[in-house]
């Protein structure tokens, strides 16, 4: 009990210039963040809560987003996202692939349909689960990301004097998508591998130089090297070129945070400047709605070239404060 009470209350505070206490006047943006809910029709993995985030709590998954949504209505905010694994693999292991892909279509509608109670925008990050049993043209046909074209799986867009950044890793080391669906080139891939292919490399580089507004960066897997702060951090769950990416982040000189899911302890670190946030998995912990749904409201403010980022958590999610000042 004790070492839950910290998990949410923790705040760690990145603070990038000296005399910024108090939040800044104007409050830019104001978002909704869930990771890693896992909506499938599988058993929990364990039969009581559990303090750490190694078992996956698979029946509250859809009453969760449900809660989720009516809480993001309620605080008015501008979009919410989810930062991918929103679904899982069917529990019946033993049925033909059409099947399974029928069943794991399934699970995505009913997600999507929860996710689509938020009265705004909703926007999608790929995560490894999503297309074990699809495709990503299968997935995408299923879900909404509020205005972008469809088939892009990753993208940006401006809200509140922000731009938001959606990346996706979901790509083997040859370039190839991950795919679900048997004997394609993007079949057999495993979650350890993950990459940013050169053509997504050169849009996010042309899509930074092109913009003036402060950044915001979502992706599934992380982009930090969180080994260096966490012990038990396992290194495949970063990106394999991360640090190529991180260096074209650092040159724009205007991202305010990266936030990402895929490691379900989730946990904070900062490199050269940039502050990166790991969610803690909305399926971990426990199937309670309230107690065990992690999810995060986060607040951009400005004053000037002072920014403040603020996470303020659901469920056992921590909470965060983000101080920055962009040139």
């Amino acid at each position: 009990m004790k070492r839950q009470s910290l998990m949410a209350l923790g705040i760690a505070v990145a603070l990038n210039f000296a005399g910024l206490a108090q939040a800044a006047e104007t409050k830019l943006l104001s978002f909704g963040l869930i990771t890693d809910i896992h909506v499938s029709d599988k058993a929990d993995q364990a039969p009581t809560i559990t303090a750490n985030a190694t078992a996956r709590y698979f029946t509250g998954g859809l009453a969760k987003i449900d809660a989720f949504t009516t809480a993001m209505n309620k605080a008015q905010v501008a979009f919410v996202a989810e930062l991918g694994d929103f679904t899982d693999n069917p529990a019946d292991a033993t049925l033909t692939y059409d099947k399974r892909r029928t069943v794991a279509l399934g699970f995505v509608d009913a997600a999507e349909a929860k996710l689509a109670q938020f009265k705004g925008p909703r926007y999608h990050v790929f995560g490894n689960h999503d297309t074990d049993q699809l495709s990503k043209a299968d997935y995408l046909a299923h879900v909404s990301n509020t205005g972008i074209p469809a088939g892009a799986t990753y993208y940006s867009f401006n809200h509140g004097g922000v731009h938001i950044i959606v990346l996706d890793a979901g790509f083997k080391a040859d370039g190839n998508a991950y795919s679900g669906i048997p004997a394609t080139a993007g079949s057999g891939y495993s979650w350890a591998d993950a990459n940013i292919p050169a053509e997504e490399i050169n849009w996010l580089k042309a899509d930074l130089k092109a913009n003036t507004l402060p950044v915001i960066v979502l992706s599934h897997q992380y982009l930090n090297p969180a080994e260096q702060i966490d012990p038990m951090f396992d290194p495949a769950h970063a990106v394999k070129n991360a640090a190529e990416v991180r260096s074209i982040l650092e040159q724009s000189g205007r991202v305010l945070a990266v936030f990402a899911g895929h490691y379900h302890d989730g946990d904070f670190q900062q490199v050269n400047g940039i502050s990166y946030v790991g969610l803690q998995a909305n399926t971990a912990y426990g199937s309670d709605i309230n107690y065990h749904n992690q999810y995060a409201t986060v607040d951009v403010r400005a004053d000037g070239k002072k920014y403040q980022v603020v996470v303020a958590g659901n469920g056992l999610q921590r909470n965060y404060v983000i101080n920055t000042v962009l040139q």
